[in-house]
């Protein structure tokens, strides 16, 4: 192996990085949370990033051909940053190219983030070793679950006429922050900024007061649907609201020809939600789970 030279991505290299990101994401070992399968949508992912994607991103180089990626996603509302990787390609210098493009972020990682957070799946075993050995603790594990296009017909119905299942509305903003969690990968006010053609809220209300709402987002590079947030108040729970709002997603979603399934997360102990994912259509695929540091405790610094 000759030198690896890690940089900055830059304009230039950004299809080839991209199509070296969608490789590795086609692959359990090697899949990577928070970031998608095709290159396009991988590209509109990086496009988006905070700070951007010249800083926010590093490629390792080996003899011209990039061999490796690491970025970061920056939440300053939530003292958080969420890791990207690192995407590695060469089995045999996996760990070491891996180190070196966690200990390039020294410099980058600003002094006002306190935590640092990464996903994937379980059968990443690289990641898994080499987070763990650097003070990153599992503080979450999630099962990846899928609805088929083909099962559509079996979408079940459930009304309540006193529920009004719609899409959300600037006059919504405050009921809706109050349901959202704080901790989520994205705050409240993000997901309204995001909303688009693409990426819809839907809520249920009552009395003019939101009291549930799903957000997803319609990923049409990748081909499917994802319903990354799902809420109902607590005082309005096991009355089929949950149900109504998947079901409007499903039929949302299942209006365009090229969204070929909806995925949905659910936390592996959260047997309730489960059972209802189950109930519609809804059928296991992975696990992810989630680790983090505490940079308060243990700074960004080298790599072991």
């Amino acid at each position: 192996m000759s030198e690896i030279i890690i940089r900055n991505l830059s304009e230039e290299s950004m299809e080839e990085t991209v199509k070296f990101i969608s490789s590795c994401q086609t692959v359990d070992e090697s899949f990577i949370a928070w970031l998608g399968y095709s290159p396009e949508e991988i590209k509109s992912q990086l496009m988006d990033l905070t700070p951007s994607f010249t800083e926010s991103c590093l490629i390792a180089i080996d003899g011209g051909v990039i061999c490796g990626f690491l970025g970061i996603y920056v939440s300053e509302e939530q003292s958080t940053l969420r890791l990207l990787g690192p995407y590695v390609s060469k089995p045999k210098n996996w760990t070491e190219i891996a180190l070196n493009l966690l200990a390039a972020f020294k410099t980058k990682i600003p002094t006002t983030i306190n935590l640092a957070k990464v996903a994937f799946y379980e059968a990443n075993v690289n990641c898994k070793r080499v987070y763990e050995a650097n003070h990153f603790n599992v503080y979450n594990a999630e099962k990846t679950l899928i609805r088929d296009k083909k099962s559509l017909s079996n979408v079940s119905e459930v009304s309540n006429q006193k529920i009004n299942i719609r899409y959300y509305t600037s006059s919504d903003f405050d009921d809706f922050i109050k349901l959202h969690p704080e901790t989520a990968y994205f705050t409240g006010p993000e997901v309204v900024n995001r909303l688009d053609d693409y990426n819809q809220l839907i809520v249920a209300a009552t009395d003019n007061h939101v009291i549930g709402y799903v957000y997803f987002e319609k990923l049409r590079g990748d081909g499917y649907a994802e319903i990354c947030f799902l809420n109902v108040s607590p005082e309005f729970r096991s009355r089929g609201i949950g149900s109504q709002l998947i079901n409007q997603v499903i039929r949302e979603a299942f209006q365009y020809d090229w969204v070929n399934h909806i995925q949905i997360s659910v936390r592996v102990n959260n047997k309730e939600a489960e059972r209802l994912y189950t109930r519609m259509g809804f059928k296991e695929e992975n696990v992810i789970i989630a680790l983090q540091r505490d940079l308060n405790v243990y700074p960004w610094g080298d790599f072991t």
